[in-house]
């Protein structure tokens, strides 16, 4: 592959050095004239992905996001144009360009007359923007526009990808948290805002949150499956692109206002949106502001088991909980678009967005602990209570934030166009005085409380034993923590980048290149004390008791209805400021500090062959270079603790990414696309700590691996797509990704030569390697359009589906303690083997009603100690229904109701096999309701 990328870059230099023949007519440019403008419909709404067509000179180009076109290098003369776009009449103008000039034309487009008939009231109507962008987009791109995601059930942008092609989501308290594409991991694909990569709030990942931005804040999703040289590399299944509200063309008011209910809370909900934008100054400053309000009051049922295996290789339940959840969750956000525009040749222009999502959380948990154990009296339950503060609802907060502040510009030097940015990042996770109150019976019953349990190895195991109440003598004050968490990351990006046409016609060609800094910092800061040791209230908390473990459980009636915990209330009420506590070094071992230098550099060739193909070379050069501390907890056999600081571990890379994408137009309508690229994936901040974290009274140890090398992939591409006049489109492709260096946490029991200690033990150990290589395989086929080509009286009537199947082969096994067995075949981490999409609706006399499915296989999650104990996602099936009035034309008025997870899917974990669940957390169907508002 090296000679691939050396070939790229040598046809890529012999451009270069053919430029000097064009000095001459560069010292000129001042004779050339450009083009700018916007292309609109008659509503004033922007259109993206339209053609903005020279004939005679066999030269055009597409309209941007927002609707922007530029037709730079023209010798100044009258010129024909056309503009067309899929569902408008196309449109025709002269244009003479002065010498030296730039001339700005804005363009608007009407809709067809049959179109008018047959589309603009059909199922597609709202979608027809991101099909244009799609249909005339160099690489192979989905794109979903906010109308779109609006007519879906969705509060978030997780719940939104998840009707995308090739794209499965991960859930956390029935919405969705983090995506995965093309049958990767989450941590193999990048989540971007206006291109840039957000920080991710959280300490073991570096992807955003998805379940913080609300679906109501975007523009447009565009998942880029191929990456192209100008985008960043990190993207081995694609790259996720939110683009934020820009300002608009005209003045703009939408205003949203719902409610809704949840079946554990029992409580309602509340939706807010605002929008609004508008052009001052005669159209120089442009003005978008929006912001998003929601607070759901919610909850899980939720059930937990783990395996072990013994001796004789038998798999055995080592420990069972029943946990009830109860969370109320807000989530907030906010942007700003601003535009200036100095000339038609100089604009600048800042867009921000800040988002925050609180969870004040209360979890009431029954542990069966250590049931593999023959001997009773070692065995035990436990009773915890988690909450907060009163005055944070005496809930555990945890406050998550990001926040995204870029400056840009775009200059036209002649010829020569420079767009620049510089930008700020930030995200965070606080979790200010987390509690945990916890209780413990020893079994001194001489019944081995295994044999309580019913159903043990089946979905829903459970025990008969009746949990005592809080005035039984038994139970004793185990455990009482407070703690201060903060994982903070920020990072800074500058960008340059040049836009140079070389030659028009039908042979004409571009040179893109520039340049990229990031630089990002990333600190977890605990501090965690123990109570337990020196709390003393006389046993008060026997009569501070709530029941617990709801009527209506949805994991099943087995389980204990109203047992009693700690009321959340008295353990909100305990004043720690009044106690010396222990410090828990084994939670606060985890605390680091990294830093990550990225600098990046490309060129990009745009190569037009005749009327029909395109051609782009790319290659792309990032160096990466690692600072990282953190420490290492070490317990001695006699049970002392120290943290001692791992001093400072660097490390530094360079990648060079290829790319090559060629498009063939067979006909307006009917596009294939095939491609090569190279891909990187960089480890987790957590994995690369240089700490050796282990406990000698628990033989429990966690190492880090700073070595680790970022996972890279080839990437082949290649799909086909037939666009329907009557809007909508049947697509189908296939991609191959030959994946290395793929990182796992391997584990396993023994010992390592990385332990400070000498002898012979049996540790539970931890370690992320980059465990091997894979072949991933994979087709996705779409289809979406409404059913007036069967007759025109269903032309109101349309259907949305996309199906993807993929599959994968592991090899050069670099474990190094799992033993693969003969024929054992080991999946990829995060691979499901099937996604499937399909939404079924009506839209006429301004009803809309939409039934949406979803569905996805299992794929192995986690890798354990041998193959019973590895950790799988469970299939997924998902129905939701929608329904919506809108009426009024100057002031559009929607009224919505929706009702999501109609199948009550839990989130479920199973253990080696299919019936050996490992969890299983239920939320029940959710409702909302509201009115919107747009003039």
């Amino acid at each position: 592959m090296k000679q691939i990328a050396r070939a790229i870059l040598s046809m890529l230099l012999l451009l270069m050095a053919g430029l000097p023949v064009l000095a001459d007519e560069f010292v000129n440019d001042t004779k050339q004239g450009t083009i700018r403008g916007r292309i609109i419909d008659n509503s004033q709404q922007t259109l993206p992905g339209a053609i903005i067509y020279i004939e005679s000179l066999h030269t055009g180009v597409v309209s941007d996001i927002n609707g922007f076109y530029t037709l730079a290098n023209l010798t100044p003369g009258t010129y024909k144009i056309k503009v067309s776009y899929v569902g408008y009449s196309p449109v025709e103008m002269t244009i003479t360009i002065p010498e030296g000039k730039t001339v700005e034309r804005n363009v608007t487009l009407n809709e067809g007359i049959e179109l008018q008939e047959v589309v603009v009231g059909g199922a597609f109507t709202g979608q027809r923007r991101a099909i244009n962008a799609q249909k005339n987009s160099m690489g192979i791109t989905n794109i979903v526009s906010a109308d779109q995601v609006g007519k879906f059930p969705d509060s978030n942008i997780g719940d939104a990808l998840k009707r995308i092609s090739g794209i499965n989501v991960q859930y956390d308290q029935g919405e969705a948290r983090f995506g995965q594409v093309r049958g990767t991991s989450a941590d193999l694909s990048s989540v971007t805002i206006n291109g840039n990569r957000i920080p991710s709030a959280e300490g073991d990942t570096r992807n955003v949150q998805l379940d913080l931005i609300p679906a109501d804040m975007v523009q447009t999703i565009e998942v880029n499956k191929v990456v192209t040289a100008d985008m960043d590399g990190d993207a081995i299944g694609g790259s996720i692109n939110l683009v934020t509200k820009n300002t608009p063309y005209k003045r703009i008011f939408n205003a949203t206002a719902g409610s809704g209910y949840n079946a554990v809370s029992k409580k309602a909900q509340l939706n807010l949106g605002l929008t609004y934008g508008d052009r001052f100054f005669n159209d120089k400053l442009g003005l978008m502001i929006s912001g998003s309000y929601q607070y759901a009051p919610g909850g899980s049922d939720n059930t937990e088991f783990e395996y072990d295996v013994d001796d004789d290789g038998n798999v055995v339940l080592k420990e069972a909980q029943v946990r009830q959840y109860y969370v109320t969750r807000e989530r907030q956000s906010y942007s700003l678009a601003l535009d200036y525009e100095f000339n038609p040749n100089h604009k600048i222009s800042f867009k921000g967005i800040y988002n925050r999502r609180n969870d004040w959380e209360n979890r009431y948990r029954a542990v069966y602990k250590d049931l593999d154990e023959s001997d009773p009296s070692e065995q035990s339950i436990e009773l915890q209570t988690k909450g907060g503060l009163h005055d944070t609802k005496n809930a555990r907060l945890e406050r998550q934030q990001t926040m995204d502040f870029t400056l840009d510009g775009e200059h036209h030097f002649g010829r020569l166009t420079m767009d620049w940015a510089g930008s700020f990042s930030r995200a965070s996770e606080d979790r200010p005085n987390e509690r945990y109150f916890g209780l413990k019976m020893d079994n001194n019953t001489g019944t081995n409380l295994l044999s309580t349990f019913q159903g043990v190895g089946g979905r829903q195991p459970y025990s008969t034993f009746a949990i005592p109440t809080l005035d039984n003598e038994d139970w004793e004050l185990d455990e009482l923590t407070n703690s201060d968490q903060s994982i903070y990351e920020k990072e800074w990006k500058f960008r340059l980048n040049f836009e140079l046409p070389l030659a028009k016609g039908l042979f004409g060609n571009t040179l893109r290149f520039g340049g990229k800094y990031n630089s990002k910092t990333k600190d977890r800061e605990t501090e965690w004390y123990k109570y337990d040791g020196v709390f003393d209230d006389n046993d008060a908390w026997r009569q501070n008791g709530a029941a617990q473990i709801r009527s209506g459980f949805m994991a099943g009636d087995n389980y204990p209805e109203g047992t009693m915990f700690v009321s959340k209330e008295y353990l909100g009420r305990i004043d720690f400021t009044q106690m010396t506590g222990e410090p828990d070094y084994e939670e606060m071992s985890g605390n680091y500090h990294a830093n990550e230098q990225i600098t990046s550099a490309y060129l990009r060739f745009d190569q037009k062959l005749g009327r029909k193909l395109d051609l782009m070379l790319g290659l792309r050069m990032e160096h990466t270079s690692l600072r990282y501390r953190g420490l290492n907890w070490e317990v001695d056999a006699d049970e002392n603790e120290a943290l001692v600081p791992t001093g400072t571990h660097k490390n530094k890379y360079t990648t060079w990414l290829p790319s090559v994408l060629l498009k063939y137009n067979v006909s307006d309508d009917f596009k294939l696309r095939t491609s090569f690229t190279k891909t990187l994936a960089r480890p987790k901040y957590s994995a690369l700590i240089p700490s050796v974290n282990y406990n000698s009274a628990d033989e429990e140890a966690t190492i880090g691996n700073p070595d680790l090398k970022p996972t890279t992939s080839y990437n082949f591409d290649f799909s086909a797509e037939y666009y329907f006049q009557s809007i909508g489109l049947i697509s189908a492709g296939f991609f191959y990704k030959n994946v290395r260096d793929v990182i796992v946490d391997e584990a396993w029991q023994g010992m390592s030569s990385e332990l400070p200690i000498a002898g012979e033990y049996d540790y539970d150990i931890s370690k992320p390697i980059n465990a091997y290589d894979a072949n991933l395989y994979g087709v996705e086929v779409a289809y979406q359009r409404d059913f007036g080509f069967i007759a025109p009286a269903l032309k109101c009537v349309g259907f949305y589906g996309n199906y993807t199947y993929t599959a994968n082969n592991t090899k050069n096994y670099k474990f190094e303690h799992r033993v693969v067995q003969p024929g054992e075949d080991i999946d990829m981490i995060g691979s499901p083997e099937h996604t499937a999409n399909a939404s079924l609706f009506f839209e006429k006399w301004g009803l809309n009603l939409r039934l949406s499915y979803n569905f996805a296989s299992s794929f192995v999650d986690e890798m354990g100690e041998v193959a019973q104990l590895d950790r799988y996602y469970d299939k997924v099936n998902y129905l939701d229904l929608n329904a919506s009035y809108t009426f009024g034309k100057r002031f559009k008025t929607t009224i919505y109701a929706d009702v999501t997870n109609l199948l009550n899917q839990p989130l479920r974990y199973y253990q080696g096999t299919t019936e050996r669940t490992m969890q299983a957390e239920y939320y029940g169907a959710r409702f909302n309701a509201g009115v919107k508002v747009a003039f």
